[in-house]
């Protein structure tokens, strides 16, 4: 890497690729003692206190590795060469995504020991997680709090009017559907929440029933190819708002959202379907006829033996499943003969990536 500068940019030069530096952008990310508290790098200063004027004065290579950059304002600091760029390449600690159908995955069951290297395997298990927006875990107590005992090793738990932990078993006047021993089709857990919960965590504690396994989607790889196989049914879902909405005696929850939510940049944000809980609002006749027409071909899809896979959860076996991403369902079962009773629990998005950030961070010094 080679560097040049002016008065107005810095300029990092690779292979690939130069980058003009902003004085303003290069400043704020200064990380000496005067500028950043050095437990959690929260700036100790209003960085729109810095002149706006702010000019390059000078740079000193003090190595490969790091460099010495001098401001008009008579201020200077160290940075890491390798850091800014990791920055400018918006480098992901996370693994990339890896969007699959029925073919093109196999159903990996990876193992858990509290006997073992916990570190190493969580890592390991967030891996796959994180590629495939779903892991498999064997190996854990079929019992009660179990799940909670194991969710709070990754991330913190988020409860719900449903309860910190919940139990998907068949009973008498249910207050949802997954307490039934009903097939449920592929769908998104609490779309009508704000904010809608980001992973389910899902432990088998008996299931010796006739029927009642686990089935699970890409959300994403099935928006993608309704892109590519009709552009027009994609757009609709991707731009019609919809109302979710759950009703009891205790709770009113409603939601407005996208079936299909994009990025800015047109990656994937969140997939929301739940059509037990959904309502479009009122439009003209002709998108809506759209709409019912691009949401039933984006049903079928979801619920092909194209893009779901079907297993069964052995005692002790845990699903972890992206809610923003993977849809989940389930075979209906009889009730008649043997029991089926998993217990669930919901974390968030953010204190999950935060531990296997913190993790593989640590395993890597």
């Amino acid at each position: 890497m080679n560097i040049d500068f002016t008065s107005e940019e810095l300029n990092l030069i690779t292979r690939d690729h130069t980058y003009s530096l902003h004085p303003l952008w290069v400043r704020e990310r200064s990380k000496e003692q005067d500028a950043v508290n050095q437990l959690n790098l929260q700036r100790l200063y209003n960085p729109e206190t810095i002149t706006e004027d702010l000019k390059f004065k000078n740079v000193e290579m003090c190595d490969e590795k790091s460099v010495i950059i001098h401001f008009s304002d008579e201020y200077k600091a160290k940075y890491c060469l390798h850091e800014l760029l990791a920055e400018l390449n918006r480098d992901q600690v996370l693994p990339n995504k890896v969007h699959w159908d029925a073919k093109s995955i196999d159903i990996e069951r990876l193992s858990f020991s509290y006997e073992e290297d916990e570190t190493a395997q969580l890592i390991n298990i967030l891996d796959h997680y994180h590629k495939y927006g779903f892991v498999i875990v064997e190996g854990l107590k079929a019992q009660k709090g179990e799940v909670s005992n194991f969710a709070e090793r990754i991330g913190f738990i988020r409860e719900t009017n449903f309860g910190k932990t919940f139990d998907v078993v068949s009973v008498q006047n249910p207050i949802d559907q997954a307490y039934t021993s009903v097939e449920l089709g592929s769908h998104t857990d609490n779309p009508y929440r704000k904010p809608v919960p980001s992973i389910q965590f899902l432990l088998c504690i008996e299931n010796t029933t006739i029927g009642g396994d686990s089935t699970i989607v890409d959300g994403y790889r099935v928006a993608e190819d309704l892109k590519k196989s009709d552009k027009k049914a994609f757009e609709t879902l991707s731009n019609i708002i919809v109302k979710f909405k759950y009703q009891d005696k205790d709770s009113i929850l409603e939601d407005e959202s996208k079936i299909i939510n994009l990025n800015d940049d047109g990656s994937f944000l969140q997939i929301r379907f739940n059509n037990r809980h959904d309502f479009v609002f009122y439009d003209t006749q002709e998108k809506l006829t759209e709409f019912y027409r691009a949401k039933r071909k984006f049903h079928k899809m979801i619920n092909s033996k194209d893009y779901m896979i079907q297993f069964r959860l052995p005692p002790g076996g845990l699903l972890i499943a992206d809610n923003y991403r993977v849809l989940h369902g389930r075979t209906s079962f009889k009730t008649s003969k043997g029991n089926r009773f998993l217990q669930g629990l919901y974390i968030d998005h953010d204190s999950m990536e935060s531990k296997y950030k913190i993790m593989k961070a640590k395993n890597s010094e």
